[in-house]
């Protein structure tokens, strides 16, 4: 709890770099088979899809994928031959590291969503249901009778969940910080904090009601570097210090105020004025490595 910043999120920014380059599973494998959904068989073949052509099959929506790094995809469909109506749609998203299937998880789940226990946590509605699981994050779209859509749904994606054998850790930048925030406002920004190309990606949520984010992307610039260029962005821009760390404050045009804490390799930060109290300890602290899974809370 007493790191400080720039020692923290070294072996964090470490471990993303490691898991960006892994090489994802085929996400087909986590497609059940023909006949293990009875009564529903899955109509062959199996669509598969790259990020270049991912937009043939969800024209308009593939950009979205894409933000978060996909690799690949597999689809199937699932129908009752006796009831034509009756279908799921399942479909496998893998993408280049867990971050990017978290990321679109979070981009999916409504704030009502009561997440269960599947992969490393999922949402289930009447029509649609969904899930991520490391590097997969996995989606169904049910239609037929109302009295076996719920169950139609639950049992794909409980089969797919079951390929995908046990969930892995969450990733260490997302454990940390769900020490901290409420895990039901974190998002990932895949390219950038605060919609400004000077800052690198990472995760924002919620801390007391203070917007709060970490920089953990692969490959970020130096944070000194990034403040200096956000600096040239905000208004009435400040340069301080805290127990050692560089300290920028400002006034974000689209924003508000905002006050940014900065090590070697990243950055913490939050929308709020720098007079908001024991917001320099929450910045100081709110990157600390490591986390119990028991206490992270609902995803």
């Amino acid at each position: 709890m007493r790191s400080i910043l720039a020692a923290a999120l070294a072996p964090l920014l470490s471990l993303v770099a490691a898991t960006a380059g892994a090489a994802p599973a085929d996400p087909a494998d986590a497609l059940p088979a023909a006949t293990a959904l009875a009564p529903l068989a899955r109509r062959e073949p199996i669509e598969r899809h790259t990020p270049e052509t991912l937009w043939e099959r969800i024209d308009g929506e593939a950009e979205l994928y894409n933000t978060y790094r996909l690799a690949a995809s597999a689809h199937a469909l699932y129908e009752d031959p006796a009831l034509p109506d009756r279908r799921i749609d399942l479909s496998v998203f893998s993408f280049d590291d867990p971050l990017g299937a978290f990321g679109l998880f979070a981009a999916f789940r409504p704030p009502e969503c009561a997440v269960q226990p599947l992969g490393n946590g999922g949402c289930l509605g009447d029509y649609q249901g969904f899930f991520w699981h490391g590097d997969c994050f996995v989606l169904a779209d049910a239609a037929g009778p109302a009295a076996a859509r719920p169950g139609d749904l639950r049992r794909a994606l409980e089969a797919a969940a079951a390929l995908l054998g046990p969930p892995p850790p969450r990733p260490e930048p997302l454990r940390a910080f769900s020490r901290f925030v409420d895990t039901r406002t974190i998002r990932y920004q895949p390219r950038h904090l605060l919609g400004r190309e000077a800052l690198p990606p990472g995760l924002e949520g919620k801390a007391g009601g203070t917007a709060v984010f970490l920089s953990v992307g692969p490959g970020g610039a130096p944070s000194a570097a990034a403040l200096d260029a956000y600096a040239n962005v905000i208004e009435a821009p400040m340069f301080g210090e805290h127990k050692g760390l560089r300290v920028l404050t400002g006034r974000d045009r689209a924003l508000g105020p905002v006050i940014l804490l900065g090590g070697r390799q990243g950055i913490g930060g939050a929308r709020a004025a720098a007079d908001t109290p024991g917001i320099r300890d929450l910045l100081e602290t709110i990157s600390a490595h490591g986390g119990d899974p028991n206490e992270e809370g609902a995803w």
